[in-house]
């Protein structure tokens, strides 16, 4: 009979200590000890691992494309949000929390792994570089199925389907669509070949209500005293050609009228907002769904999102009203963490990013986090406890994706773009390109209109060398393969970990 190790108690309410960047020679030899702390838990004799009692569930929620600042509780007056506002008032809000990209499969994979896209693996989305997480690369998923919950995701878009090793770790993944290939632009087509569609799902993409409603279905067959880890993936707001039902628009002053160009900057911003509030409604669905089965006060819930949208003033300030850039608009998300026995209504407003959401529900759980992981516990900021600054990185490799729309970006960003993020600084490096970098001085000008890289060349100089010193410019020429974070995968294999799916 297998007896598994004691589950430590959560660590203690200080900083966590860790280097804010790892070197990438030190990848492999990170991977593997977090993988023989963790995997070594599991029994040899073929037991299922049991997760300690009292064990928490795990609710992580997506939006795809949603900005922080369009949400009521970051201060938007005309939101319709009061659900995904109410997860604020129950916890934990931070106001500066950033993405890896500001594209939707790169990104996610830094969620689910806690890494960046360079440690990760997954740099395009198609084309010349990897656009899979590395084999051995655990998600969070893994990480706690590995201690016996159980798992599930239910999203929403092609974006996130299996091919980009999103699956890892899920007993179940379920995104009500047929898997496409990502070689070529067909998703893409099919995704324009129509707007305005009043439709629970088309081939690319499903609806709020469709997605929550197979969540909600997962979690009948869940049992009490079995912990869960179920990550919901919306992806309404990010078109509009599937809209939210017509009654429901109509209600709100909004009549869907073909004839509109998908294009049309007014009716973008109109329906980003309609939709928003709809999927509001849905989350709102799996809270009372939690709340009715009595497991509300017993599970973790993280709201966030993999990027934002230009929108009218992203087309303003620098050219796109779209995402995939590293301005503001497009990779400051929403971040909100509500731990049960955690003080309610919380305001973070230190610099945070995705990738410290994998730690911060490990530490929520009892687990401790495996030693590779770049991303840092938020629950001792949570608790008003000082942490040291972090910095955000994230990146858009648009030479190298074949989705990438080189021809309709900003002249100056058809470009390998890296940024950096500091409480103070921040800098868009240009890979092709350097004369075309971009330094911000985020304290004096947050809304990034002025870039003062001619004025302050020593700091354009420091943070291309930490960009340097990070690996992340080692991007592999097109056609080669980028290998992500370094690991043995002969001994994953002899671990049993590699093909854990």
């Amino acid at each position: 009979m297998c007896t598994l190790p004691p589950i430590p108690p959560p660590a203690p309410r200080g900083r966590r200590a860790g280097p804010r960047w790892a070197s990438p020679r030190s990848a492999r030899a990170l991977v593997l000890l977090g993988l023989l702390g963790l995997l070594g838990t599991a029994c040899a004799d073929g037991d299922e691992p049991r997760p300690p009692a009292g064990a928490p569930n795990v609710l992580l929620i997506t939006l795809d494309t949603t900005r922080a600042d369009r949400l009521g509780c970051y201060g938007y007056a005309p939101a319709r949000t009061p659900r995904i506002d109410s997860l604020a008032a129950d916890g934990a809000r931070f106001g500066r929390a950033v993405a890896t990209a500001g594209v939707t499969p790169m990104s996610h994979a830094s969620i689910l792994t806690g890494l960046n896209p360079y440690r990760h693996g997954l740099r395009v989305f198609a084309g010349g570089a990897s656009n899979r997480i590395r084999d051995g690369v655990p998600t969070l998923a893994s990480l706690l199925r590995a201690r016996g919950w159980h798992t599930a995701a239910f999203v929403s878009a092609y974006t996130v389907q299996p091919a980009f090793g999103l699956d890892r770790g899920f007993d179940l993944f379920d995104t009500g669509l047929e898997q496409v290939d990502l070689s070529s632009k067909e998703p893409l087509r099919d995704a324009r070949a129509g707007h305005w569609r009043d439709a629970r799902a088309v081939p690319t993409q499903r609806r709020a209500d469709a997605t929550t409603e197979a969540a909600r279905a997962w979690l009948e067959g869940r049992r009490d005293g079995e912990p869960w880890f179920l990550w919901v993936h919306y992806f309404d707001v990010h078109d509009f050609n599937v809209v939210p039902p017509a009654a429901f628009a109509r209600e709100r002053g909004i009549e869907y009228d073909p004839s509109v160009p998908r294009s049309d900057p007014v009716a973008r911003e109109a329906l980003y907002d309609l939709e928003l509030e709809y999927l509001d409604l849905h989350v709102g669905d799996l809270l009372d769904d939690l709340g009715a089965r009595g497991w509300r006060d017993d599970t973790v819930v993280v709201v966030t999102a993999d990027h934002g949208q230009g929108l009218s003033d992203g087309e303003e300030r620098h050219g796109w009203a779209l995402h995939r850039l590293l301005y503001d608009w497009s990779v400051r998300v929403p971040l909100l963490v509500d731990v049960p026995g955690e003080q309610a209504g919380v305001v973070v407003e230190d610099l945070v990013r995705t990738i410290d959401v994998v730690p911060t529900v490990l530490e929520a759980a009892g687990l401790p986090p495996p030693p590779h992981l770049e991303g840092r516990s938020l629950l001792g900021l949570m608790r008003g406890q000082p942490d040291e600054p972090r910095t955000a990185y994230a990146d858009a490799l648009n030479t190298l994706d074949l989705h990438a729309p080189l021809n309709g970006l900003p002249e100056a960003c058809r470009d390998d773009l890296f940024a950096l993020v500091e409480e103070r600084w921040k800098l868009v490096h240009h890979r092709h390109a350097p004369e075309n970098d971009e330094l911000y001085d985020l304290a004096a000008d947050p809304l990034e209109l002025h870039n003062v890289a001619a004025e302050h060349p020593a700091e354009v100089a420091r943070m291309r060398a930490a960009l340097a010193a990070t690996g992340a410019l080692d991007v592999p020429a097109a056609g080669a393969e980028d290998g992500g974070a370094e690991v043995d995968v002969e001994a994953l294999e002899a671990l049993g970990y590699v093909g854990d799916h």
